[in-house]
């Protein structure tokens, strides 16, 4: 499916990282755009940048995605057909189970999974009803893979992919296509808000995403997979390859792992 220039894009998540990249390559096609962050200052300048980008329109929103009531706000705000809904807002945490307090825990599953929940659950409805528009919900590779020390952004993503994976079949030939982006590391801010048990994971988050890749890459492979109506857009090879042997010798990609992080730990 292609993006159809007479609806309009919903982002939540614009003020920064992923979610500006996407609003602002979008803007460059000559979208219309409905911009929100929980920052509505962060939103609005989204907003600027994309106009001078070339948006045909942009309206920011502050929207907090944990509550319901401001997502479905966010969908009566659009005023018309929605080509497609980015369910992008999302916040990082780590520590070992165990460590990582259970605040931290209803944080996390609050903002990265109910956050896409009340995302589907507000414009689903509204999207069959136009028997038109695309979703993009924003997971991570961490969804698939299951890495130590990650156990509340993995369980919160995972749920994302399985949310995505649903969608596909019950939205099958309502003319509503959906994508589930699956990334490694790539470079936004998200750690510098993060909530950590322990330095020694903040640490380990903070050199990962330094050597991510540039978040315009994932923006163009997620708008690639949304065009070509792809259910999984998994842009780095290392995280295909790592899930193809998850699926195929899930043994010895546990051994894998496990002995990753030894590795670490030695040096």
């Amino acid at each position: 499916m292609g993006l159809r220039s007479s609806g309009c894009s919903v982002i939540t998540g614009a003020g920064g990282g992923f979610g500006r990249a996407l609003a602002l390559e979008l803007a460059a096609r000559g979208g219309r755009l409905v911009l929100s962050d929980i920052h509505p200052g962060a939103a609005e300048e989204t907003a600027r940048l994309a106009r001078a980008r070339g948006a045909a329109s942009a309206t920011a929103l502050g929207c907090d995605v944990t509550k319901i009531e401001e997502v479905e706000a966010l969908a009566n705000a659009c005023g018309g057909p929605v080509d497609l809904l980015v369910n992008n807002a999302g916040v990082s945490s780590g520590g070992l189970v165990g460590d990582l307090s259970l605040a931290d825990w209803r944080w996390t599953i609050e903002v990265d999974l109910f956050g896409v929940i009340h995302g589907c659950h507000a414009f689903v409805p509204r999207m069959k009803k136009q028997g038109s528009g695309h979703i993009l919900n924003v997971a991570s590779a961490a969804g698939l893979l299951c890495a130590p020390r990650m156990a509340a952004y993995n369980a919160a993503k995972a749920g994302v992919i399985a949310i995505s994976e649903t969608l596909a079949v019950e939205l099958d030939g309502t003319g509503v296509g959906v994508t589930v982006l699956c990334p490694t590391f790539f470079k936004t801010d998200i750690v510098n808000s993060g909530r950590f048990a322990d330095q020694e994971t903040r640490d380990m988050a903070d050199e990962l995403m330094a050597g991510g890749r540039p978040v315009e890459e994932v923006v163009l492979a997620a708008l690639a997979a949304v065009e070509q109506d792809e259910l999984y857009a998994v842009p780095m090879a290392d995280a295909r390859w790592l899930w193809r042997m998850k699926r195929a010798l899930p043994s010895s990609f546990r051994k894998l792992i496990s002995f990753g992080v030894n590795l670490r730990a030695k040096r």
